[in-house]
């Protein structure tokens, strides 16, 4: 069995037989506010609505929801695992990982106790052990859960049926109306306990539990009394099950899924045909090339451009999936900017869509004709300008989801260079006052623009209908009409004035209701700046495209040049080779020919001597004679002789003229081809010379323009620190132009909504009614899709959790949106993000293996129960598995993060590599130890420090704290209650209190600027440690610090944190200390909470020779610490000094 081989259906019905298990879970005192209470209570408290605290005025009422069976988690996943197999326990790891509190039954009431019936909520898990009890399957769970809400109504209210209007009283000829549920009673909760623990067995009874009562008591004006209720009901129906089985009926169907989710649910990369980044420094390079650099970016600073790993992932995600779709996974280790790299993503998603608005003539052709939407005419957007872009940011941690759609608005995620910058600024701030987002400090935001909304759950979704429209009490003329013919009736002058009167002026900043108002009555003005702003959009990316191309070509420059350089130094070797040779042949033809007139001089003399002796040899008449007879005289026989000699050497000398001139005829031949070969090769290095100029030429540019580097062998070549700490082909000033196209295309949205005014109002009109439920029962879910493109074209981004995504987006089909960015996606299980996939025609999973797992509280044996029942390899296991996981083994480029060894505890022969998504590599946030330590422990020292002095080495921050330097506080347990020691929770009180009487301060970033107190973070790897910490920090009088387990930190971050350890000394604890130190992602996590100091509180011989913990104590030698104030005090002094 293997990944490969396991079918996606399968996969699927695994995942939700799971999810049926999984324990909800019940809100805490953290999650109280000024309008809500989180209260807690055991049989005999006085109830809420019971109570004087809470009794509703003229003015406000409230709204409770009631949390039924209410204990620990830990107690209810042993409880669940007993039911099914009586004889077993939760392992270790099975216990630390189940945090908080699970219930079994949940419902609103309202002010008077009277609860809401069609509310309840039983949880899905104890119906899953009466399901496996009766051999019944597990796709029938829903249908229980419908009954169960139908058996709650009749047991909390003798039902009978509703009077028809015929059916009236003969007294009154009124409707009779059924008699009202009396208030709740603690009969009445110990009655819906007994309710459910009847479905999990005997061994619920005999478990005895400490059951709890909670109650989400929430404050809320008259007038949005019955929203309150009915968002209530939406706040408990938040989970994965109703996804799950329609993802499973349409597998079951053969109907195929989408690109991203095929993706998700595919065969994972072969090995062999993975892509490791960080050591294929071509396959780096194709990425960061300048052809793949996209044309908008975040107005960030022009001096803090994205570095190497950063603009690899950027441009990965939007040429592959921006183009083709799919799912990418992205490994973002603490520190690394992922949010940094996402509003970069958003920048270029909105820039793509403002093309295509300035393709079109005219604003209104932004609409298609009119169809009716609750009974007004709607405009639905063309899909071929805003098909694909909408932009959905998701996590399973509501920090993630928080502080990307709160960071984005805010005027400080806006680089003053870009101050001016607006986009509906003063509806955000509306927003932000409807939803009470403030800063660390309480005070409100200051916002720049409307670019994201935080909905999720009804609460959100109407507090932001509340600041975003604002049409309570102040309905103006109904805008549309119900007649096709007037479809277009907004494309002339003053017609959008008379489709809208403008309300009486509000006392409030205006909404987008009102400027739109404003604007239907300047129709005129907004045709004529739309065409401007398109203008001047379209001139930018001119701009962008002329100096990329310089880029572009200095790029090619960069990468050509050094192998130019060589050819043309070979070339003029060669020039030089054969001028060389020229020479020498000239000199030996000249030789040749100096022989050949001194040969010829010879020749001539040797033929004079043998003409002369020719002329002396001469026969007489005599020897004529004697010659007719065939007789030789003796004198011609001796003269005869006196010829050869001069005849010999007659003929040596001319056969040697002979070859001289010979030997010349090819010297001169071979002479004419070299000075041909070097004609030749002089045109070649000259065409070479002119290359090697343009290269020279082109780089020079590209440096002009403010690149500094390109990827080319040279960049390569430098240390790996140093290229991480980079940016390929950029410059402040082209990163300056980037920004400002993304803010003229942000400018270019606004205008073509004000410039459609008419259209628009009744389009939000629409989507109002569809956030506050108002519409509920008249907007078919087929139509929604047309009003997210319409809310999506004004705020381009939407954030929710992901137990929030499927009523939030109801209706939403298969590829129905644009852009997932998932962030904490280590977090997520895989099932949590199916049905949000699925909704996606790209998913870009952020997050990282090596940080905090997922919270999965199925124990581990029904887990395996149900993987086999359903043939499932354990690659996709939640057990084991998250989101994150499961998207880097489909991502082709990554890097492989060798073993997690950290000494000589781990078996290294064990350790396997593990294979992520595209790596981000640059931390910025901590400084040294705590970075040191991560880097080691968990990423193989791939890591680098982007924070570094001139010489390369990390940066001292200026950054003073009365405890000293970062140290591991060596406290020997003499108390311990197992996991909680006494005297490290002294030592920590003692340490707040130092900082207490003198604080740390944050340094000012700006010129000016304020100081700012140093946040704190106590963080325990263990519940009842941290527990113990925040009743002994209450019980000291130090207000309000934050504590809390690693789990509830991951996306945080403090200037001190303090992390206490506990666990008892020896074999009490050893098995706890195991748990924690099995994998580095818990220490991984608690230490990068740090930005400037970290303060271990433990014993280091209990924990310093720990896996991944041995590390730490390397990096951080221990200080003895006694747990007595004074003796502390002592040693905190000796450390300043």
């Amino acid at each position: 069995m293997n990944a490969s081989a396991t079918a996606p259906l399968s996969v699927l019905r695994f995942w939700r037989d799971l999810e049926v298990f999984n324990i909800p879970t019940a809100p805490s005192a953290k999650d109280s506010s000024d309008q809500v209470k989180i209260v807690t209570l055991r049989r005999g408290d006085v109830l809420p609505w019971q109570h004087p605290h809470f009794q509703p005025t003229q003015e406000h009422g409230y709204v409770h929801v009631v949390y039924v069976g209410v204990a620990d988690t830990e107690d209810l996943s042993r409880l669940m695992l007993q039911s099914v197999f009586p004889e077993e326990d939760l392992s270790e790891r099975e216990r630390q990982r189940a945090t908080g509190n699970g219930w079994l039954a949940a419902f609103v009431a309202n002010e008077d106790g009277h609860p809401k019936l069609d509310s309840y909520l039983p949880a899905s898990f104890a119906h899953g052990v009466d399901a496996l009890w009766h051999s019944e399957p597990l796709e029938n769970v829903n249908a229980r859960l419908a009954r169960a809400t139908d058996e709650f109504g009749q047991r909390r209210h003798h039902l009978r049926p509703v009077a028809t209007d015929a059916q009236q009283t003969p007294t009154t000829g009124q409707p009779d109306t059924p008699p009202a549920p009396n208030p709740l009673t603690w009969g009445d909760l110990d009655e819906e306990l007994r309710a459910v623990c009847k479905l999990l067995g005997p061994g619920a009874d005999a478990a005895d539990l400490d059951w709890r009562v909670v109650v989400r008591v929430s404050r809320v004006k008259r007038r949005f009394l019955d929203d309150s209720l009915n968002a209530a009901i939406d706040y408990l129906n938040s989970f994965y099950l109703d996804d799950l089985n329609r993802l499973i009926t349409q597998g079951g169907k053969n109907k195929p899924f989408g690109k991203a989710l095929s993706t998700f649910l595919g065969a994972p990369i072969a090995p062999e045909q993975r892509i490791d980044i960080l050591n294929d420094h071509a396959a780096m390079g194709e990425l960061v090339s300048v052809a793949r650099l996209p044309s908008a970016r975040w107005p960030a600073s022009p001096e803090a451009p994205l570095v190497l790993a950063q603009q690899a992932a950027v441009a990965q995600v939007l040429s592959t999936l921006g183009r083709d779709g799919g799912t990418l996974g992205i490994n973002g280790p603490p520190g690394t900017g992922k949010t940094t790299l996402l509003c970069d993503v958003i920048a270029e998603v909105v820039t793509e869509r403002a093309r295509k608005i300035a393709a079109l003539s005219r604003p209104i052709e932004l609409f298609e004709d009119s169809v009716s939407v609750a009974g007004r005419n709607f405009f639905p957007l063309k899909a071929k300008v805003v098909g694909g872009s909408s932009i959905v940011v998701t996590s399973t941690n509501n920090n993630a989801v928080k502080n990307i759609t709160q960071e984005l608005p805010a005027r400080e995620k806006v680089h003053s260079d870009f101050a001016s910058a607006t986009y509906f600024d003063e509806v955000i701030r509306e927003v932000f006052a409807a939803q009470k987002v403030v800063d660390d400090d309480k005070q409100p935001i200051d916002c720049w623009g409307l670019v994201a909304a935080a909905l999720g759950n009804a609460g959100n979704r109407r507090s932001f209908a509340r600041g975003f429209f604002r049409d309570e009490a102040r309905q103006a003329p109904n805008t549309e009409t119900s007649s096709p013919g007037n479809a277009q009736v907004d494309d002339a002058p003053g017609a959008a004035a008379q489709a809208s009167t403008p309300a009486p002026a509000d006392p409030l900043p205006p909404s987008i209701k009102q400027l739109l108002e404003a604007a239907s009555n300047d129709y005129t003005r907004y045709q004529g700046e739309w065409h401007a702003a398109k203008k001047s959009f379209l001139a930018l990316l001119d701009d962008f495209d002329a100096r990329r191309g310089v880029l572009l070509q200095a790029e090619k420059a960069a990468q050509r040049i050094d192998a130019c350089q060589l050819r043309v130094n070979a070339q003029r070797d060669a020039v030089q080779a054969l001028a060389e040779a020229i020479d020498q042949a000239s000199r030996h033809l000249k030789q040749l020919q100096d022989n050949k007139a001194i040969q010829h001089a010879l020749v001539d003399s040797r033929r004079a001597t043998l003409d002369q002796a020719r002329s002396q040899c001469l026969p007489k008449l005599w020897d004529k004679l004697c010659a007719l007879f065939g007789q030789d005289t003796e004198r011609m026989k001796t003269l005869r002789a006196t010829l050869v000699e001069p005849t010999l050497a007659f003929a040596q000398s001319t056969e040697a003229l002979a070859q001289l001139a010979q030997d010349g005829a090819m010297a001169e031949a071979r002479l004419e081809q070299q000075r041909e070969a070097h004609r030749t090769q002089v045109l070649t290095l000259q065409g070479s010379e002119r290359e090697l100029q343009g290269h020279q030429r082109a780089l020079k540019a590209g440096h002009d323009a403010g690149a500094r580097h390109f990827p080319n062998a040279s960049f390569w070549q430098l240390p790996a620190d140093q290229r991480h700490r980079a940016s390929v082909a950029v410059s402040p000033a082209l990163d300056a132009l980037r920004a400002r196209i993304f803010l003229q295309a942000m400018e270019l949205h606004r205008l073509t909504v004000l410039a459609n005014a008419g259209k628009f109002i009744g389009n939000l009109r629409a989507v109002n009614g569809m956030l506050t439920g108002s519409l509920k029962d008249k907007l078919s879910l087929e139509q929604r899709p047309l009003l997210w493109d319409a809310f999506f074209f004004i705020v381009p981004v939407v954030s929710t959790t992901l137990a929030s995504f499927d009523r939030l987006f109801a209706g939403m089909g298969q590829d129905s949106l644009g852009w997932l960015l998932i962030d904490e996606a280590g977090q997520a299980t895989p099932q949590s993000a199916a049905g949000a996939i699925w909704r996606s025609q790209r998913a870009v999973l952020v997050g990282d293996p090596l940080q905090i797992e997922p919270v999965f509280t199925v124990p581990l044996m029904l887990v395996e129960e149900f993987r086999r029942r359903h043939a499932v390899d354990p690659l996709w296991s939640p057990n084991d598995e998250s989101v994150q996981t499961l998207a880097d083994r489909v991502t082709r480029h990554g890097s492989w993060v060798a073993s997690q060894v950290t000494g000589t505890v781990v078996d290294s022969e064990k350790a396997q590599p593990i294979w992520t998504g595209m790596p981000l590599r640059t931390h910025r946030r901590c400084d040294d130890p705590m970075f040191n330590v991560a880097n080691r422990i968990a990423y193989a020292e791939q890591m680098v420090h982007g924070r570094v002095d001139d010489q390369g080495q990390p940066e001292k921050t200026k950054f003073t704290c009365v405890l000293g330097d970062s140290a591991w506080l060596d406290v020997r347990a003499t108390r311990a209650s197992h996991p909680v020691v006494e005297d490290e929770l002294h030592v920590l009180v003692n340490c707040l209190r130092q900082l207490q009487q003198q604080p740390a301060f944050t340094p000012a970033r700006k010129a000016g600027g304020k100081d700012k107190a140093a946040k704190v973070f106590v963080i325990s790897p263990f519940r009842k440690v941290k527990n113990a910490c925040i009743k002994r920090i209450k019980d000291s009088g130090l207000g309000q610090i934050e504590c809390g387990t690693v789990h509830t930190f991951q996306g945080k971050e403090a200037e001190i944190v303090f992390l206490v350890l506990g666990t008892a000394p020896g074999q009490a604890g050893s098995g706890a200390r195991a748990w924690a130190s099995g994998k580095p992602n818990l220490l991984n996590v608690a230490i990068t909470r740090a930005k400037h100091r970290l303060y271990v509180i433990g014993d280091a011989s209990q924990w310093g020779g720990l896996n991944h913990f041995d590390q730490l104590a390397e990096d951080m030698p221990a200080r003895q610490t006694p747990s007595t104030p004074r003796s502390f005090d002592a040693i905190a002094h000796e450390a300043r000094l």
